[in-house]
């Protein structure tokens, strides 16, 4: 019983013998034009230079707006509140001193409103009226622009607005309270609702609303992009003479896996010299940045670094980025090999694209899942999804990185997933030979049946 053990172990071994000729043949070819190198190191110093020159721009300080003096020159009170009259040329060097600083204050309490009116266009055509009144509700407070001013309507409001300060102020004088009770009377009140037993982190809101939406559609457009050249690598070579030649000399799960491999391979080496790039550029932008303007503060590493602070204990670990890599490289790699089995099925030329549905359709099916899950808090299908190998790249390394879940459960989600890759990759090799009599025909699900039905 150990023999046969030893000689199917053996078996399955030597049936991967040549992969690493398939994965250096495969690697070469596909990066060994001007094309690929050339795309690669443009979008690279094309995303360092964005984000020097954004973050130059940004640092750069705006113009501060010139304030003015207002055009008011002289404002006639009739201040028939019944409380003593406040000292509004003094407040008003409080509360705005730029604005209202230089505006004179007569107060005219005896004096009818027509008077007064009168008095204001005598003066100069800078010069306004206002009523301080009593009514049932409370005190008004009402401007009058005489015939003839130059004073605009909105500089009379502006006016109003510090007045009405300035009155609430001497209310509280006049009622007796010492400078310090002044003082504590004036503070504003903020209002504050908070939900009792609900995570109030702002951090945690962000991670788990943006991180899983921008993660997915990332890992999602590099799948659909470089899916479909994996698919039409191994489809190229089963629709043409190319096939019986490359089983006489390798097995078809050395030649799946090397194929598939490299190919995921230059896509991440691809992927991780942009990141890099975007790193780069950020914190070599900010230094530029800073070295110009030295107030100037990166809002995306402030945002960063609260993270950092403020999601976690396990969160941003080394352990745990590590981990999270490796399941975002081994979950692009299953789908990978989803994507290396469409190809396989190909039998006609012409049938290439009704395959491609084979690894879209659970890209996309995953990735919701994965995504409105997270965002409606429903923690049962989560915990599914970070073990279901379709749902495990889309979920796990998030997590990992935020501390959702532990190293432990993403070590046993990583070697589900490479276990469950293996598999496909054995299952692609499988269909890839067993297809070989059927290159011309139409597929049918009673053809695939028999080719897994039968012995390789």
């Amino acid at each position: 019983m150990n023999e046969m053990r030893q000689n199917k172990n053996s078996n399955l071994g030597s049936s991967f013998r040549g992969w690493k000729s398939v994965y250096s043949f495969t690697f070469r070819q596909a990066t060994k034009g001007a094309g690929f190198k050339v795309v690669t190191a443009l979008i690279a110093i094309l995303i360092i230079a964005g984000f020097i020159l954004m973050n130059v721009l940004v640092a750069k300080p705006d113009k501060e707006e010139e304030i003015n003096p207002s055009k008011i020159t002289s404002v006639y009170v009739q201040d028939q509140s019944g409380i003593a009259p406040a000292d509004y040329e003094s407040l008003m060097k409080q509360f705005s001193p730029v604005i209202f600083g230089n505006t004179k204050f007569n107060l005219m309490e005896t004096v009818e409103l027509t008077e007064a009116i009168k008095s204001a266009m005598n003066d100069s055509n800078t010069s306004i009226v206002v009523s301080i009144t009593k009514n049932e509700e409370g005190y008004q407070i009402e401007a009058f622009i005489p015939e003839g001013s130059i004073i605009e309507e909105s500089a009379t409001t502006e006016l109003l607005e510090t007045m009405k300060q300035c009155f609430e102020t001497n209310k509280l004088v006049q009622a007796g309270l010492s400078v310090n009770q002044l003082t504590t009377a004036l503070k504003p009140m903020n209002t504050m609702i908070t939900e009792v037993g609900e995570d109030n982190n702002p951090a945690t809101f962000i991670i788990k609303m943006i991180a899983p939406m921008i993660f997915g559609l990332v890992l999602y457009f590099m799948l659909l992009l470089h899916g479909q050249t994996i698919s039409k690598e191994v489809s190229t070579e089963k629709t043409s003479k190319l096939m019986e030649t490359l089983l006489t000399s390798v097995h078809p799960y050395a030649m799946i896996t090397g194929k598939v491999l490299a190919i995921s391979s230059i896509a991440i080496l691809q992927f991780l010299t942009w990141v890099i790039s975007i790193f780069v550029g950020l914190y070599g932008g900010t230094a530029v940045a800073h070295a110009i303007y030295p107030e100037y503060e990166n809002t995306a590493i402030t945002i960063i670094n609260f993270l950092k602070d403020n999601i976690g204990e396990s969160a941003f670990s080394l352990p745990a980025v590590i981990l999270a890599v490796l399941v975002f490289c081994v979950g692009f790699l299953f789908y990978c090999v989803l994507a290396g089995l469409a190809g396989c099925m190909v039998t006609r030329p012409e049938d290439a694209a009704s395959t491609q549905g084979v690894f879209v359709f659970p890209i996309v099916i995953s990735w919701m899942v994965c995504y409105f899950a997270s965002a409606a808090g429903n923690e049962g299908v989560l915990r599914i999804a970070r073990f279901v190998p379709f749902t495990t790249p889309f979920s796990v390394p998030v997590d990992l990185i935020t501390g959702t879940i532990g190293i432990g459960q993403g070590i046993v989600a990583f070697l589900l997933l490479l276990i469950f890759s293996l598999l496909v990759i054995m299952l692609a090799a499988r269909i890839y030979r067993g297809l070989v009599l059927y290159n011309g025909q139409k597929l049918s699900l009673k053809t695939m049946f028999q080719v897994l039905k039968a012995k390789q």
